[in-house]
């Protein structure tokens, strides 16, 4: 999965700078980013219209709030965030809040920025104290997780996908059921959930959607604000219960959601987490000794 970012700033080296940091952090971090900038709203508005974009980074008070109304027309799931100066008026942050923007305050410097981004995209480009403390999680930890609730619930098949309808994990048969077009669908309802919690000031809430059908049915909800799981029953085979069903998807995004997941299997995993810590060890140690030497 590779992320858009589009970044307008006036200011070219500023502009410049931010492009190099996000770049720098996704590679560290292993996630696959593309950054586009512009000098200004209507170069933004051309660049948009050749290309689809996930992050909309811009400031509020030079017209952000407007821009990123104008690039949500044509692509819904785009995300916005909008820097503000502090002496910004309550009124402009209100405005921009019911929207669903992100808003934050002008970096003050580039660390800011980074976790400024990946706090809206729901990207780990920043070192979080709380995801750390969390044992890793390889893909295939993922994947069993979703076999038991299959079996639990007895699905069809068992979707999990980030919030613009990408496949991150998928468990069952398919049959012949467009995977693309039903991952897109159901990450599209989810919008306006979301943006009802942010409208709240409430990100933290748990969504519930029930599609049911004469052949199929279909549950999902949000695993934290930026993942979501599906289950897809034939009806053929399995009539589900509302209750027990919402119950198990319910525990299954839960623990999705504790989980840290990483690349690569459980030795790799371990491998380069013991050898980062190392590294850390033997600065904290000695770095001063070392850099004498």
């Amino acid at each position: 999965m590779r992320y858009s970012i589009l970044i307008v700033e006036s200011d070219a080296p500023r502009r410049q700078a931010w492009e190099e940091a996000i770049l720098k952090a996704a590679t560290v971090h292993n996630i696959a980013i593309t950054v586009t900038t512009a000098r200004s709203a209507t170069v933004a508005q051309f660049q948009a219209g050749h290309k689809q974009f996930h992050l909309l980074v811009a400031s509020l008070s030079e017209g952000g709030v407007g821009l990123a109304g104008r690039l949500r027309a044509r692509a819904p799931h785009l995300r916005a965030l909008l820097f503000h100066p502090s002496a910004v008026s309550a009124d402009d942050l209100r405005d921009a809040r019911w929207l669903g923007y992100t808003l934050a305050s002008e970096p003050e410097d580039l660390g800011a920025l980074v976790e400024a981004v990946g706090r809206a995209l729901g990207l780990p480009l920043a070192d979080d104290p709380d995801s750390l403390g969390r044992p890793p999680a390889t893909l295939r930890d993922v994947e069993m997780l979703l076999d038991v609730l299959r079996w639990q619930t007895k699905a069809q098949l068992v979707l999990y996908t980030d919030y613009i309808g990408n496949t991150i994990a998928c468990r069952g048969d398919p049959a012949n059921l467009d995977l693309g077009a039903i991952t897109s669908l159901i990450a599209g309802s989810f919008v306006n959930s979301f943006e009802l919690g942010r409208a709240l000031r409430d990100p933290n809430t748990r969504y519930l959607n029930l599609v049911e059908g004469e052949h199929f049915d279909v549950y999902a909800t949000n695993a934290g604000n930026h993942r979501l799981l599906a289950l897809i029953f034939d009806k053929e085979f399995i009539n589900p219960k509302l209750g027990y069903v919402w119950l198990q998807l319910k525990r299954s995004a839960t623990q999705l959601c504790q989980m840290r997941i990483v690349e690569g299997s459980v030795g790799d995993v371990i491998s380069a987490e013991l050898t980062a810590s190392l590294n850390t060890e033997f600065d904290r140690l000695f770095g001063n000794d070392l850099l004498e030497v």
